[in-house]
């Protein structure tokens, strides 16, 4: 089998932001269409067997795409429908200035809303808004709340007061509100129950309160069909903002479980409404909706399909090519249940029959994983052509899901291309292709050691143990290590294959541990350096400095890719490495930060230049200290008595220094110097953080010495070998950095 040579492809930066995006799996921008352009399916009816993100349809859709997504989740359903419609800032006013005009006892429903929530400034003693407030949790009050005070201008984290306390305590006994939270949902079993329990154990009782008080609101409410969904809309992003997920102080990061923090935030779910239009416009015109049997038409379009129907007669007439783009979600307790209820406070419980499962739904390991994906694809496979191609995301994925991921698809059918994944961007994507029926895959026989000393040999340098096992488990995929029959599949497969791992990372005849601090842990290397391909950290700066050279001018995100399509598969190089490699050799354009601009003295002439000119100077200092002076690359320094070395230059106008340092076989005692451009340090130091292969050669009598000292050194009257030897180390790499590693 070929080489992994998939490209993986970097979403535009700016990404996007969705409602429930912390539930939902992240989709990069601009991946999905850039993969169908590449790989020339732009004509293709596209199906979504699972759905995950609302926006990966719109997105597709939108950019004249013919999209066929199931629709077994009431909640992305919905979400896709109004981000489809391109609502304006319009729409939604009508709507919710028709819900908060409805009249509540003696005001209106805003009058009410702010009053659960409002709160004295305690600077200027006005009643104000505040963001919201901080809780302990099985606290009975809030410990704290935070503003910023619109009269005085008062911010910050205050304490609260018995205002405050009060204002809760008037709401009197809000179980009635859980009761009827609970009724719109539940259904009979056990575990259902249970589960539904800790779901609205997520809401405080002033949160659950508003959210009941606004469905009894909507269903008060005359709205025509698209003013529904909007309205639906909106509330939804009051239920999201009013769970007690939120961790205290805020942070970014994805619920996947029902679990409270120990501090949380309580968010004003009266301010959440005010802009809770604004993550729900994404496209300026609108997309086309239809409903299975009706395809979207040409020109763009989503088609919505039920499971069910997939399970009893074919989708889609044989005579129209498919491709299948899709994203597998992380399994999320928190969002599949949450889903539920929100159907139920929304629809009732007949919008909850779909998703029902979620309820009762316990345990979400990789073989659950692997069944569950089984099951999306092989309820499409009856209609799809075989060498159907697949493009599949799994965001925060993890090396037990990604074993899990591939073997789902293999049971059903699929034969995974090539696969490529960033570890800062905690993204795998993979490409499949669906089997002759025909043509029986016979699960082969991997030699793990043999796979690791080919991954290490390409690599050229000591890696972590995540790229070890990814890079296994991608290479067992498409050499065919994994079963085909879900029958076979064992709970124990993916143990095996760590075990198997840790094994060979423990035989010290085969690799060599480099204990590291940095975020991975320990690298590991090989102990027969036979044939070694030179660094990918090396390579990956020729591309881009080859790259710069050609265009003088790209922006940060076309340099991604470009990269990205010449390092592909395991050897897909990470942002930082990237971006270290960029501001070596460009600068960002004042009035474009992302756009970067080759820097003019690293043109090859000014480059050549800056050698000849350091070379020189060496040479010079050299006779000034009365040594004997020769070569040219290197130079060499000896004593003129003895003829021996005593110090050796290399020359470089990169970061390229693995030659210097595993090459070089001089006798002991010389002192070994690099002199490079000091825009390089960062690079440099980089290299030597990241690779300990290479940080441990630098400590055998090396020197790194950067242009601009030699032109320094150049210039003192008074230098000598005394004060040479006392400056040759003053400007290190990085030397203002905290955790500068000794370049002695």
């Amino acid at each position: 089998m070929s080489v992994n040579n998939f490209p993986y492809i970097p979403g535009r930066p700016e990404g996007y932001v969705l409602p429930l995006q912390n539930f939902l799996p992240v989709l990069p921008k601009g991946t999905f269409p850039l993969w169908i352009e590449k790989m020339g399916v732009s004509n293709h009816l596209l199906i979504d067997p699972i759905s995950a993100n609302p926006l990966l349809s719109v997105e597709l859709a939108a950019s004249g795409s013919r999209i066929i997504a199931t629709r077994n989740n009431p909640i992305i359903w919905l979400m896709t429908e109004v981000l489809s419609s391109a609502p304006t800032e319009t729409d939604f006013t009508s709507v919710l200035n028709k819900l908060l005009n409805i009249r509540h006892g003696d005001s209106t429903l805003s009058d009410h809303l702010q009053s659960l929530y409002e709160t004295h400034c305690l600077s200027c003693g006005k009643m104000i808004q505040p963001n919201g407030y901080i809780w302990e949790k099985g606290a009975e009050w809030p410990i704290s709340k935070v503003y910023k005070c619109k009269y005085c201008g008062d911010e910050g984290e205050k304490e609260i007061g018995d205002y405050d306390r009060e204002n809760i305590f008037r709401l009197g006994n809000l179980g009635i509100h859980r009761s009827r939270a609970f009724q719109r949902v539940v259904f009979g079993g056990k575990y259902e129950h249970t589960s539904l329990n800790e779901a609205l154990d997520c809401y405080l009782p002033r949160a659950l309160y508003v959210c009941m008080l606004l469905i009894n609101t909507l269903d008060r409410l005359s709205l025509e069909k698209k003013q529904s969904k909007l309205i639906r809309a909106l509330l939804l992003s009051i239920f999201n903002d009013a769970h007690s997920l939120k961790h205290w102080p805020l942070r970014n990061y994805r619920f996947l479980q029902l679990s409270v923090p120990q501090k949380f935030f309580e968010t004003n779910l009266y301010l959440s409404i005010q802009k809770s239009s604004q993550q729900w416009r994404h496209i300026e015109n609108p997309v086309k909706i239809s409903y299975w049997p009706n395809l979207p038409p040409k020109g763009g379009g989503v088609c919505f399909f039920q499971r069910k129907l997939a399970d009893k007669r074919k989708l889609i007439p044989p005579n129209i090519e498919t491709s299948i783009t899709t994203i597998f979600p992380r399994p999320g307790q928190a969002f599949w249940t949450l889903s539920a209820v929100w159907a139920g406070w929304l629809w009732g419980k007949k919008a909850v029959s779909p998703i029902r499962s979620a309820l009762s739904r316990r345990r979400y390991d990789w073989l659950w994983f692997t069944k569950a994906v089984y099951i999306a694809l092989n309820r499409i496979s009856p209609s799809i052509h075989a060498n159907t191609v697949c493009l599949g995301l799994l965001p925060e994925y993890t090396p037990n899901l990604a074993f899990g991921l591939f073997t789902g698809m293999r049971t059903a059918g699929y034969q995974l291309e090539g696969s490529a994944y960033r570890i800062s961007d905690a993204t795998l994507q993979c490409q499949w292709k669906k089997n002759p029926l025909s043509k029986i895959f016979l699960q082969s026989e991997i030699n793990l050691q043999d796979l690791l000393n080919q991954y290490l040999t390409s690599r050229g340098e000591p890696t972590e143990y995540h790229h070890i096992i990814m890079h296994s488990v991608i290479e067992y995929a498409r050499k065919n290590g994994i079963t085909d029959k879900l029958a076979e599949v064992k709970e124990t497969d993916f143990t095996q294959m760590q075990n198997l791992i840790k094994n060979l990372l423990s035989n010290i005849n085969f690799l060599n541990p480099y204990p590291s601090e940095l975020p991975g842990g320990s690298r590991w290397w090989l102990i027969n350096e036979k044939n070694i391909d030179p660094p990918i950290s090396e390579r990956v700066e020729f591309g881009i400095r080859d790259i710069l050279m050609s265009q003088k001018t790209i922006h940060n995100n076309d340099l991604d890719r470009e990269i990205c399509s010449r390092f592909t598969g395991s050897q897909t190089p990470e942002s930082a490495l990237i971006n270290t490699i960029l501001q070596t050799y460009a600068n960002p354009k004042s009035e474009n930060s992302d756009i970067y601009q080759l820097h003019k003295n690293e043109s090859k002439f000014s480059r050549d230049k800056d050698l000849h000119e350091v070379k020189e100077l060496i040479k010079i200092i050299g006779d000034s200290f009365h040594l004997q002076v020769s070569g040219s690359e290197p130079i060499y320094w000896k004593d003129p008595k003895s003829k021996k070395i005593i110090y050796v230059f290399h020359f470089t106008v990169t970061a390229e220094i693995s030659k210097f340092l595993f090459d070089y076989r001089h006798e002991e005692g010389i002192h070994k110097i690099i002199v490079f451009p000091g825009s390089r340090s960062s690079l440099i130091y980089y290299r030597l953080m990241h690779d300990p292969r290479l940080a441990r050669a630098v400590e055998e009598k090396w020197h790194f010495l950067k242009y601009r000292s030699v032109r320094s050194l150049g210039k003192r009257e008074n230098l000598d070998m005394k004060l040479w030897e006392e400056l040759l180390d003053s400007d290190p790499p990085l030397i203002n950095s905290p955790n500068q590693i000794p370049i002695i």
